[in-house]
């Protein structure tokens, strides 16, 4: 497909930077023989670029990236190796159009992208003069890249050094530097449309969540700290905040984050590959169990898997993936992927149901890893034609997470209400909204609504259903009680006025 020219032209326009295109030749070819020698001879740097590249990388651009910092600082770039792949693997891809978020007209922001070189000597000339709060020779590509993705002009950068004057220790102050602005949100003006949306705008003009999160973030980038920009669904509706690395692997993640309101996964974008990223993920990222060598060894053995998978060696790999959780049992990606390959194998229903009990003991205090296998037994049971039993385990998913992880709980509600829409039965689908509405709509909050009550109400109108659609609002509304002004409560006054405008 990729030979095709015109699938060629589309596929680097959407995948790639600008000017970038696809590459041709070998991959050592691409490094040439200088960088290509360094990464053979190097442990630590192999180390940690084979380490830092994941599958949805873009292999040939990280290596051309990496190629250009090294022929143009030839001195620097080994003392910042883990800089220049943090740089390398953030710059292999095109940044999103909305970035840094959609309540803003992107031509109001001042965003720069410099050339791989230039980016590498701008973080390296701040670190070198001692501008940064940490030095980004002594943190990991996985932490710099947090730091890296700030893709402002350097008037911005140096803005902030001079006027954020907060340290890593108090850096969650600069969220409340900039003042609320509650008129805008009643007046429903969402979006920054006016001034430039720099910094020093912002700081003077006031803003309401996003920009508030905006702020920190970049501050907090220019300062060298990694941080991250959140939004989520709570109570009340949508909310933004943000995170940064208090100290080492240890990340704040809930600043500006109000603890009454429920939110219950905060997403941000993981800058190596524009994908969304969780609060709950970054903590699992961040264990200490992944800087130890037996997390490397289990690494390697899931690496040594796949090999004798694709060899057609299904006794080997079994081996090999069960080694993986046996070197390190914390491991999620090693549960995950002898899951997996259970399941690609057809090994016997009763020994994959067994397997998933009992990674939920091993590691289910993380709920995230435990509903995944929780969903995987329901998949099992359904497979076998024991609805009672799948639904039992679904619902043991609702009643575990509706208190503090909602989103898990509205995840398997959105699941099941969804299903019954796609057979066509209504009466089913309803039955299941009302029994989820009153288990966990009023903790639910505005997660629900997004995932469960719209989908439900489009295809009650989609089917004429207009009168039932304005009672489910109703019933959403009287659930919920959202505060008077809310978000949640202006989303569901527009949902009252589709339902009487619809035919």
């Amino acid at each position: 497909m990729a030979a095709h020219h015109q699938i060629r032209s589309q596929l680097i326009k959407a995948a790639l930077p600008p000017a970038s295109t696809l590459a041709e030749g070998t991959l050592s070819e691409v490094a040439g023989r200088s960088l290509a020698n360094d990464i053979l001879s190097d442990p630590s740097l192999s180390s940690a670029l084979f380490s830092t590249l994941t599958e949805r990388d873009y292999a040939p651009l990280v290596l051309k990236n990496l190629r250009e910092i090294r022929e143009a600082h030839p001195a620097k770039w080994r003392e910042y190796q883990n800089l220049a792949i943090a740089l390398a693997v953030v710059n292999d891809a095109a940044l999103p159009d909305f970035w840094p978020h959609i309540q803003v007209t992107p031509s109001l922001v001042p965003k720069e992208i410099p050339p791989i070189a230039a980016q590498f000597a701008r973080w390296a000339a701040a670190n070198d003069s001692h501008r940064l709060e940490l030095d980004l020779r002594k943190l990991s590509p996985d932490q710099i890249k947090f730091i890296i993705d700030a893709f402002v002009s350097d008037s911005e950068l140096e803005w902030a050094r001079k006027n954020v004057r907060l340290n890593r220790s108090n850096f969650d102050r600069a969220f409340s530097e900039i003042i609320h602005r509650p008129e805008r949100v009643k007046s429903k003006r969402f979006f920054w449309n006016s001034s430039p949306y720099t910094l020093e705008n912002i700081r003077r003009a006031g803003g309401i969540c996003v920009d508030q999160a905006y702020y920190a973030m970049i501050a907090g980038k220019a300062h060298g700290l990694p941080t991250l920009f959140f939004t989520g669904q709570g109570k009340d509706g949508g909310h933004a905040w943000f995170g940064f690395m208090k100290r080492d692997d240890k990340w704040e993640l809930d600043v500006g984050r109000y603890s009454q309101q429920n939110y219950a996964v905060g997403q941000a974008l993981d800058p190596q590959t524009w994908q969304p990223i969780s609060d709950h993920q970054l903590q699992l990222l961040a264990a200490r169990f992944r800087d130890k060598p037996e997390f490397t060894a289990s690494m390697n053995d899931l690496a040594m898997a796949s090999i004798l998978e694709k060899k057609g060696d299904s006794a080997g790999a079994d081996a090999a993936f069960a080694s993986a959780i046996q070197t390190c049992p914390q491991n999620p990606d090693a549960w995950q992927r002898r899951g997996e390959f259970l399941a690609r194998i057809n090994a016997p229903p009763e020994d994959r149901r067994k397997f998933h009990e009992d990674a939920i003991r091993r590691i289910g205090s993380s709920p995230d890893l435990k509903v995944r296998h929780q969903t995987a037994i329901a998949h099992l049971h359904r497979e076998a034609g024991d609805q009672s039993s799948a639904n039992k385990v679904e619902q043991t998913i609702v009643t575990q997470n509706r208190r503090n992880r909602t989103d898990l709980s509205v995840g398997v509600a959105a699941q099941k209400v969804n299903a019954a829409i796609a057979a066509g039965n209504l009466d089913e689908a309803a039955a299941e909204f009302h029994r989820q509405l009153h288990s966990l709509g009023r903790t639910g909050g505005g997660d629900f609504v997004k995932q469960v009550g719209i989908p439900f109400l489009e295809a009650l109108m989609k089917n004429g259903k207009n009168t039932r659609a304005r009672r489910t609002v109703d019933s959403m509304r009287q659930q919920l009680s959202p505060e008077p002004g809310s978000l949640l409560d202006m989303a569901l006054r527009e949902l009252e006025q589709s339902t009487k405008t619809a035919r």
